[in-house]
Order: structure tokens, then C-alpha cells, then sequence
């Protein structure tokens, strides 16, 4: 505890002190034997003419709470007190301080003080404090303060108005409180301040007018908060002011003209609100810049000359929608610019000479544009270069120009057409040393060799060029200590030169060799490994027990290849880190082994594709994590896995073509039972009895209606292959194709329980399941009649429900499901009139086969004289609900799943033309 103060008097030399502390105050001992008795001289204190008017004992390990009348507070003559980073475990702030008459600075931060700050500190003229609870009223006391920094100091609740009582501050710090609420103070015109500071707040509301009131202020920053409103004309008045920043708001309308009266700005920072309309001219009066930010707004217009910005170092204009524009010489003329970031600004045509004239500029974007043309052999002036993004553009570059640039660190050129030379001039000293290189889709034939001498690369992308023939052993020595990730995807690869490549890379997190002609056995890559994939390519032989010891392993990817044996049961010895296992599409035979454990993070597995038999293992229990099991396409011999139901996070499950048998019953002991699932596939099996009616009452995720459009997150502590699902797909049936769904989405729900032996009633508890897409029950021995209810799955867009022993007439009520594309009730016992009106008018005979009670349009078969028995008198002009033209018989080809079932059709001309309203409208793609 700190249990007496110091004191010190001329005549006596003499200083008094009992701390139970340490750092500063372990040295403070009046018996020294260096003779050193002097307390002025020991650290933290500061004297003047024989009086203590400083002490600074902050993160000095004090600890407990410090009494009013500690001897502390006789130090009369104190005028800085800092007490910050200790533990006063939450006691309250001494009065005592308030005797303190001198005290002109205290700082009482991260000391764990609580409760309210006492009334009688009202003499500091600088206060700093942190304290966990919310921001009394009685701050407003404290008149005499010219310093109110409180920085991230965990308040709570809303900032009082009785801070604008605080006439004499000339700084209010309030960054990083982000439970700190409210709004900005209404000062009066006799304010002080120069500096106002609420960034990172949970502040609210728009500027207020009276913000011009503060005519001394030189710094604004309120960013990251939640402002919302326009710019108010008022800012105009702050004549003094050097920094305006107001990032990641939400600020909408135009900037104002009046932004030119701000002369005397060096930095205004606009980037990331909702700005619109077009940069005033009076912009080009804002000549003492040096930074300028933007981006991520939605100016439009045309951008004014900032050739007069001589001072200007940084200029981020990106994500905005100018209109088409070339980039001007006066570009050339920024001679001190070190950062240009010009990321999707519509800029089109050819890079003129004149633009590499920036010679200090050291990163580059000029990515996601129009850029086209030769690249100017000026970049050559850029010796200061060290980041440089071109991706997406149409450049044509002779690479050899880059090599001459030393200090490039970071180079993206994906997407534009790259010449190598065959031999270049550059040694490997005058070579720049790239740690990011990304080539991807620049036309190239072979792989570059000045990669040979490349040893420090983090990260090399040659994806989707066409580079053709062996991997060169030389490959295999680049950046060995460096490189994190690998990428040589889409290329037109055929092996190895070195056999059974082991890569020796020991950094290695993600190597990525799919989509090639690849074939042999499979390169290990080394124990660090995070992501390995080489899907898609000819590879064969065993997975090779070798790869259990890479112990960094998450994604692990050799889908669509030849590989034969067993799965290794040594991949337990992953359990820990695996987070996907894709091995879809080989021809693997024996058990899944019981290689699961309770330490399972594995978030996707699919051994859909192979020779798999037995049973299904128990040991999944343990996966918790579990979001996708693929296991479709097998000989697994089992009965339902009920007990999978347990894992919470389970949204798809495939059984598909396999030996799964028996009756399907929830057992009394489940407790949970697929709570998240949104697809389930058991068709072609030989499930039996009723339809599992108990589990369409416990689906829950599937009577979810409205949801939003998301991806799967597979795991966002990541970035990369596994930050979302939009690299995997399922494959599931509809109308008898064999469909391939990628990119799942949280909208898309579906249950396939077809070609099983399936019987009696489809159960009434069918029609909770609002949120499905696709539902088929096809090819089993269902009876009974359509239940009417079934119109309440009003988001359904495929239903199937062939060959079955259904009777009854099909009930109007399905009329109202307003998005079916995909209907199939053929071979069945229906009678009746077939339901007219909105979808029912695009249906074609193939819809109705085999049910020769039925009658009415589409069929020949009449319904007496009954208006029923007509062809529908609603135009398809008239009908708002589905603009789709009738009696066309069309080969229906679903291709994918995004907003809603994404249809491919071939009728010819005629069938593009009359069909492209109703495609358009029904069927819009999720990146448009």
C-alpha cells in the first residue's frame, strides 16, 4: 500500500518516504550507501527551488487504496501528479487530491480507479483518468482544466452536457471510449479549444451548426463513430483548422463549396461514408495538403486539376464513380506524393509518360480499371517503388522493367499481358527482393526464371496462365525459408521434373496445385503446411501416411483425382487442426476410420465418389464444428445416423447413393436433432416406412423464410480458401439431372428423400418446412392424397413428386406458390382438373404423364365443357406473377444455385426472345 508521501525542506536536506511498491520507488531510500539523499535527485521526482512540484509514480506497482488524508496531499507545492498504471483495485479517487491548490497535470489512467471523479478536484488545468463506469455530471466543475484527455478509458453510458462548461480547454481527447455515447457538445462562441477528439466512440447524430463556433480549433477527428447527416455549412468558419478527419462514418450528401475556405488543411480524411455528387472546384484553394482520402464514397463527376498540391503526400481516391477519365500529366507534377492508391476510379486509356514522373512515390494501386496500352519505360524513375498493384487491367509490360526497380517488394500485375525476356540483363544483386508476387492470368507459356534467384517470397501466384509441361526441379529451391503460400492452379501442367517432389518450403501454410494435367504420386509439402490442395489433376497411387505429420494442417484437397487404397487412420493425429477434408472423387475403398476426436475441428468433410463401404464412424460425435458431411455416392451399409443430429452446427448432410436402410425414427434419448440442417440428401437408398414426419417438426433452420444471402462461414479467423464455402459444391438430383450446386447460400434449403422405398402419407407436418427450395419425394410408395397445405411452401421452386402411388385431384392451392419452375406429379393415380393460373400456365404435358384421371389444359384430355378444360385466358402481359410463356416444351438444366434456381434452357432463338423478361426477373444472379 502507498502509506506515506514525501516531503522535503531546505534546511534538513531530508526526505520521508514508505512505499510497498517497486520500479521508481524500489530506488528511493534515505540510508543509501551512494550518499544519494537528495529526493530530488531519485527518479519520478522533479523539484524547483527546494520544492517537489512534480511526481511520477505511474507504473510503479502501487497497489490498494490511497487515503484522503495520506501525507501525499501536504506536497502543497505539487503541480504534476501521475499516478497512472497501477492498481488501486477500484477504489475511489482520493479527495485529498483537491488540496493539491498547484495542481496544473494529473493523470490518474489505467489505475483502476472507480466511481465518480470528487468535487474538489476542480484545479487541474490537465486531467487524464480512467475509470470503468460512465462520465459524471460533476466533470463540469472542473473549470479550470486546459487538458481533458480521457483515451481509451473504458467509460460508459453518454458524455454529459456539462463538458461545454469547460470554457478554459483547449484539447478534449475522448478516443477509443467505444461505449461512450452521445452527442458533440453545443460550445458556446467563447470556447478554447484547438482540439477535439472523439474517434472510436459510439457517438451518434450529426455535426451540429455550432461547431463553427470553434474558430481556435486546429484538429476535428471524429472518426469511426457513428455520425450520421451532411456536412454542415458551419465547418466553413474554422479558419485555423489543419485536420478534418471524418473516416468510416456514415456522412451523406454533397461536399460543400464552402470546404475551399479551409486553406490552412494538411489533412482531410473523408473515406468510407456515403458522400455523393461531384468535388466542388473550389477543392483546388486546398493547396497546404499532404493528405488526401477519398475513397469509398460515391463522388461522380469529373475530378478538379491537383496540380497546385505540391505538398501532397498521400491521395486515395478509390471506390468512387467518376465519371470515365484519363489520367492527366498534372499526375507528374505531385513530386512528393508517396502513396497514390487509385483502386477502381474508371480510369481507361494509356498511361501516359509523364505519370511516373513521382519519383518519391513508393506504393502504387492503379488496380480494377480500364488501363490498356504499352507501359511507359519511364516507370523506370520509380527507384523508390515498393508496392505496385496493376491487377485487372489490360497493360501490355515487358517484365525487365520491374527487375530494375530495387526496392519493389510487392508486385501485382494479374490480368495484363507480360513479355519475359528470355535472358535479362539484371544480376542477382541489382534484382529487386519480391516477398509478394501475384502473376495470375498474364499469358504466361513458362515459369519465369528470374523466380531462380527469388529468396525471400512470402507469397506466388502463376495461376490460370498457360504454362505447359514439368514443374522444374529448380522450383523447388526458391525462398525455401520464406514462402507461405504457392498457387499454380489452372495451368497446363503435366508432372514433375523431380520425382515425388517433397516441397521444401518450411513456411508453407497453402500450396495449391489443381486444375492441371498433373499425374504420379502426390508431392508432400512440408510439415507446416496449413492448406494443400491439388484437386483436379491425374494424381494416383496411396494417400501416403506421410502426410499425418503435417501438424499446421487445415484444408486438405485431393478431390478428382485417381487415388487408390485406404484412408489413413493416422489423419487422427490431424484432428486437432483440420478444418476441411476433401477427397471427393477418387477411388478410395475399406471403412471410414474412426479417426475422430474430441479434439475434431472439422468443419467440412466429403468422401462423396468412392468405393467406401461399411459403416458410418461414431467417432464423428466428436466434430462438434461439423457444418457439411459429404458422403454420397458409396457402398456405406447402414441405417440412419441419428445420433448426428447432436452436432449443432450440421446444415448439409448427403447420403446419397448408398446402402442406408430401414425405417427412420427418432430415438426418445435425442435430445437435439439437426437444429441448423438446410439440406438433407438420402435419395437412392433403401429407406423404408413413413416419411420421417418427427424430424420435418425439429428442422428449424428450414422453416426459416426470409433469410440473408450469405456464404457458409467456414472460418473467419482466416483468409483465403477457408474463409468461406464458395469454393465447394454438392451435387444433388432434379427431374432426374444430376446437378451440381456451388457456392451454397443460406437461402437454399432442400430435402430429397427420393428412391427409397418410402410409404404411406405425405404428413400435414411437411408444410413447416417453409424455407425449402427443392423438395422431392420421387420414386417411392407414397399414397394418399397431395395435402392442400403444401401451398404454404410458398418459396418452393422445384417439386417433385414422380412415380408414387398418389390419388386425389392436385389442390388448387399450389397455384399460390409463385416461384415453382420445376413441377413433376407424373405416374401417379390423380384425377381431377389440373389447377390453373400463374405457374400451373408454364407447366407441359411431361409434368402430368401417366395419370389418366387427369384432365384440362396442358393435357388433350378435356374436362367436359367446363371453362376448366381451357387453355388459360390470362395474357402473359397481364399475369404480373410469372411472365413466362406457355405450351413450350423445354429441356430444363439447373446449373446452380444462387437468389433461386438458375435455368438453362435450349429452344432456339424463339425461346431467348419470349423467355428473357421472365429470366430476368426471376433468376438474378447473387454477384450482380
Amino acid at each position: 500500500m502507498l502509506m506515506s508521501a514525501l516531503s522535503y525542506s531546505n534546511s534538513k536536506r531530508a526526505c520521508l518516504l514508505t512505499f510497498h511498491g517497486y520500479s521508481k520507488v524500489a530506488s528511493w531510500n534515505l540510508n543509501r550507501s551512494d550518499g544519494v539523499r537528495n529526493c530530488c535527485l531519485w527518479d519520478g521526482v522533479e523539484c524547483e527551488f527546494g520544492h517537489v512540484i512534480g511526481l511520477n509514480l505511474s507504473n510503479s506497482f502501487l497497489y490498494g487504496p490511497i487515503s484522503s488524508n495520506n501525507t501525499l496531499f501536504t506536497l502543497i507545492h505539487l503541480r504534476t501528479l501521475n499516478l497512472a498504471d497501477n492498481d488501486f483495485r477500484s477504489s475511489q479517487i482520493p479527495s485529498g487530491i483537491g488540496q493539491l491548490s498547484q495542481l496544473e497535470n494529473l493523470n490518474l489512467s489505467n489505475s483502476w480507479f472507480s466511481g465518480e471523479v470528487p468535487k474538489q478536484i476542480s484545479q487541474p488545468q490537465k486531467f487524464r483518468v480512467n475509470i470503468d463506469s460512465e462520465l459524471p455530471a460533476s466533470i463540469g466543475n472542473l473549470t479550470h482544466l486546459n487538458i481533458l484527455d480521457l483515451r481509451s478509458c473504458g467509460f460508459i453510458g453518454t458524455l454529459p452536457t456539462s463538458v461545454r462548461n469547460l470554457t478554459r480547454l483547449t484539447v478534449l481527447s475522448l478516443e477509443g471510449n467505444h461505449n461512450l455515447t452521445g452527442y458533440i457538445p453545443e460550445f458556446h462562441g467563447s470556447s478554447e479549444l484547438k482540439q477535439l477528439i472523439v474517434a472510436g466512440t459510439n457517438f451518434q447524430g450529426s455535426i451540429p451548426d455550432s461547431i463553427g463556433n470553434l474558430r481556435n480549433l486546429n484538429i476535428l477527428d471524429l472518426r469511426s463513430c457513428g455520425f450520421t447527416g451532411t456536412l454542415p455549412a458551419s465547418l466553413s468558419n474554422l479558419a485555423q483548422l489543419t485536420v478534418l478527419n471524418l473516416m468510416g462514418n456514415k456522412f451523406t450528401g454533397i461536399l460543400p463549396s464552402s470546404i475551399g475556405n479551409l486553406t490552412q488543411l494538411r489533412e482531410l480524411l473523408l473515406m468510407e461514408n456515403g458522400m455523393s455528387g461531384q468535388i466542388p472546384s473550389s477543392f483546388s484553394n486546398l493547396t497546404q495538403l499532404t493528405r488526401l482520402m477519398l475513397s469509398r464514397n460515391k463522388f461522380t463527376g469529373s475530378l478538379p486539376s491537383l496540380e497546385s498540391f505540391s505538398n501532397l503526400t498521400y491521395l486515395s481516391l478509390s471506390y468512387n464513380n467518376f465519371d470515365r477519365w484519363k489520367l492527366p500529366d498534372w499526375f507528374g507534377k505531385l513530386n512528393k506524393i508517396t502513396d497514390l492508391i487509385l483502386y477502381d476510379v474508371n480510369l481507361y486509356g494509356e498511361i501516359p509518360s509523364s505519370f511516373f514522373n513521382q519519383t518519391q512515390i513508393e506504393r502504387l494501386y492503379l488496380s480494377r480499371n480500364q488501363l490498356k496500352g504499352e507501359l511507359p519505360s519511364s516507370l523506370l524513375n520509380l527507384q523508390n517503388l515498393e508496392d505496385c498493384d496493376l491487377d485487372g487491367n489490360n497493360v501490355t509490360m515487358d517484365f525487365d522493367l520491374f527487375l530494375s526497380l530495387k526496392k519493389l517488394e510487392y508486385l501485382n500485375l494479374n490480368g495484363n499481358n507480360i513479355t519475359l525476356s528470355v535472358t535479362h540483363n539484371n544480376t542477382n544483386e541489382t534484382q529487386p527482393k519480391f516477398k509478394s508476387l501475384t502473376l495470375a492470368s498474364c499469358n504466361l507459356k513458362v515459369f519465369p526464371e528470374f523466380l531462380r534467384s527469388q529468396k525471400q517470397l512470402n507469397i506466388l501466384y502463376l495461376d490460370n496462365n498457360n504454362i505447359e509441361g514439368l514443374i522444374p526441379g529448380w522450383m523447388w529451391n526458391i525462398s525455401k525459408e520464406t514462402l507461405r503460400e504457392l498457387s499454380l492452379t489452372g495451368n497446363l501442367l503435366m508432372g514433375f521434373e523431380q520425382h515425388s517432389p517433397v516441397a521444401p518450403w518450411v513456411s508453407l501454410q497453402t500450396i495449391d496445385l489443381s486444375n492441371n494435367m498433373l499425374h504420379g504420386s502426390i508431392p508432400l509439402p512440408p510439415p507446416t503446411t496449413e492448406n494443400f490442395l491439388i484437386s483436379d489433376n491425374m494424381l494416383s497411387g496411396e494417400i501416403p501416411s506421410s502426410i499425418c505429420n503435417l501438424s499446421s494442417l487445415q484444408l486438405l484437397d485431393l478431390s478428382f483425382n485417381n487415388i487408390t487404397g485406404s484412408i489413413p487412420p493416422c489423419l487422427e493425429q490431424l484432428s486437432s487442426s483440420l478444418v476441411a477434408m476433401n477427397l471427393r472423387s477418387n477411388s478410395l475403398r475399406g471403412t471410414i476410420p474412426n479417426i475422430f476426436t474430441n479434439e475434431c475441428k472439422l468443419k467440412i468433410i466429403d468422401l462423396s465418389y468412392n468405393k467406401l463401404e461399411g459403416r458410418v464412424p461414431r467417432s464423428l460425435e466428436y466434430c462438434d464444428s461439423l457444418q457439411i458431411l459429404d458422403i454420397g455416392h458409396n457402398f456405406i451399409e447402414d441405417m440412419f445416423p441419428f445420433w448426428l443430429g447432436a452436432l449443432s452446427e450440421l446444415q448439409v448432410l448427403i447420403l446419397r447413393f448408398n446402402k442406408f436402410h430401414g425405417i427412420i425414427r427418432i430415438p426418445s434419448e435425442s435430445k437435439v436433432n439437426f437444429p441448423k440442417l438446410r439440406v438433407i440428401d438420402l435419395s437412392y437408398n433403401s429407406f423404408s416406412g413413413d416419411l420421417p414426419h418427427k424430424y420435418f417438426q425439429e428442422w428449424f433452420a428450414m422453416k426459416e423464410t426470409k433469410v440473408n444471402a450469405t456464404y457458409i462461414e467456414v472460418d473467419n479467423t482466416v483468409q483465403g480458401y477457408l474463409s468461406d464455402i464458395s469454393w465447394f459444391s454438392i451435387q444433388m438430383t432434379n427431374k432426374g439431372v444430376e446437378l451440381e450446386y456451388g457456392e451454397l447460400i443460406n437461402i437454399f434449403f432442400a430435402v430429397d428423400l427420393s428412391s427409397n422405398t418410402f410409404s404411406g402419407k405425405i404428413p400435414e407436418s411437411i408444410k413447416t418446412l417453409g424455407g425449402l427450395k427443392l423438395l422431392n419425394l420421387s420414386n417411392n410408395e407414397l399414397s394418399g392424397i397431395i395435402p392442400p397445405s403444401m401451398g404454404n411452401l410458398t418459396n418452393l421452386e422445384s417439386l417433385d413428386l414422380l412415380s408414387n402411388k398418389l390419388s386425389g385431384m392436385i389442390p388448387q392451392d399450389l397455384v399460390q406458390l409463385n416461384f415453382l419452375v420445376v413441377f413433376n406429379v407424373s405416374n401417379n393415380h390423380l384425377t381431377g382438373t389440373i389447377p390453373q393460373g400463374r405457374q400451373f400456365n408454364t407447366f407441359s404435358n411431361n409434368s402430368y404423364m401417366t395419370n389418366q384421371a387427369l384432365c384440362g389444359f396442358p393435357l388433350s384430355m378435356k374436362c367436359g365443357d367446363s371453362e376448366e378444360s381451357k387453355p388459360p385466358k390470362v395474357s402473359l402481359e397481364e399475369d404480373t406473377e410469372s411472365n413466362f410463356p406457355s405450351g413450350i416444351d423445354w429441356v430444363v438444366i439447373l446449373i446452380g444455385v444462387a437468389t433461386g434456381l438458375v435455368i438453362g434452357t435450349f429452344c432456339g432463338d424463339y425461346l431467348t426472345t419470349k423467355c428473357y423478361k421472365w429470366f430476368s426477373q426471376r433468376f438474378r444472379m447473387r454477384r450482380m
